[in-house]
């Protein structure tokens, strides 16, 4: 799979955690990805790691429970806005 160069469209931190959501579009339509990264400092350089500690498990969960809720809250306005799911 390539990199990604784009930015995400939306960013979600907690402590050292930090989640990026990638908006990409194919032939069906957009859908979405998250990644997921720790930062930290070792001596007076950063870095990011997609290892975890356990400490960072809660902010890590967070994260994620938040990504989920950006990227349902969108796609129910996306169908909305499209009349698709009207009632």
């Amino acid at each position: 799979m390539s990199e990604n160069t784009t930015k995400p469209v939306h960013r979600i931190r907690y402590g050292n955690v930090s989640a990026a959501i990638w908006a990409n579009n194919s032939q069906a339509g957009y859908f979405y990805n998250t990644t997921f990264c720790r930062v930290y400092k070792d001596g007076t350089v950063w870095g990011e790691s997609a290892s975890f500690e356990d400490r960072d498990l809660p902010n890590l969960a967070k994260a994620a429970a938040d990504a989920h809720s950006w990227i349902y809250q969108r796609k129910a306005e996306a169908r909305t806005v499209s009349g698709e799911g009207a009632v």
